[in-house]
């Protein structure tokens, strides 16, 4: 999945879980802005040159960097739990939007090497990709109306 897509995608299920959870205060929100910046964040390794979809695309990965930016959080004076809930929970995110595609990765690693891939549709179709931000925009969009307008 490319940017768009794991936008979209992070936009979507943020949006689902925030309705769910009747949580729309403005912590949640910045948790929610947290996620959508670290929603792109493992792709680093392709700027870096290191393996695509393997030391960046693990749930441990994930944990060092959400207690990481936890940290940088609380010492900037917002919450460690929205700092550590917004990147870690971005990179899930971005994890389980890459399940998607066709390519097979170690979601797992360095615990276990074994892949998954759910075959749904090549990472770089435009198409999808657009279609999905467009979808976590208006998913976004409607439940964050309809949670706080008393017309909706």
């Amino acid at each position: 999945m490319h940017r768009e897509g794991h936008i979209g995608f992070s936009l979507m299920v943020i949006s689902i879980v925030m309705s769910l959870l009747k949580c729309w205060d403005s912590k949640a929100l910045i948790t929610a802005i947290i996620a959508l910046v670290f929603s792109t964040f493992p792709d680093v390794d392709l700027k870096l040159g290191i393996a695509h979809r393997k030391w960046t695309h693990s749930v441990f990965f994930g944990l060092i960097v959400g207690l990481a930016f936890g940290w940088v959080a609380k010492m900037s004076g917002l919450s460690f739990e929205a700092g550590f809930l917004g990147a870690f929970g971005g990179i899930i995110l971005h994890i389980l939007g890459d399940l998607l595609t066709y390519k097979a990765f170690a979601p797992l690693y360095p615990f276990s090497k074994r892949k998954i891939a759910l075959g749904l549709f090549r990472s770089d179709n435009a198409i999808i990709n657009r279609l999905i931000l467009i979808l976590g925009l208006l998913t976004f969009s409607i439940l964050y109306l309809h949670y706080n307008s008393e017309y909706f």
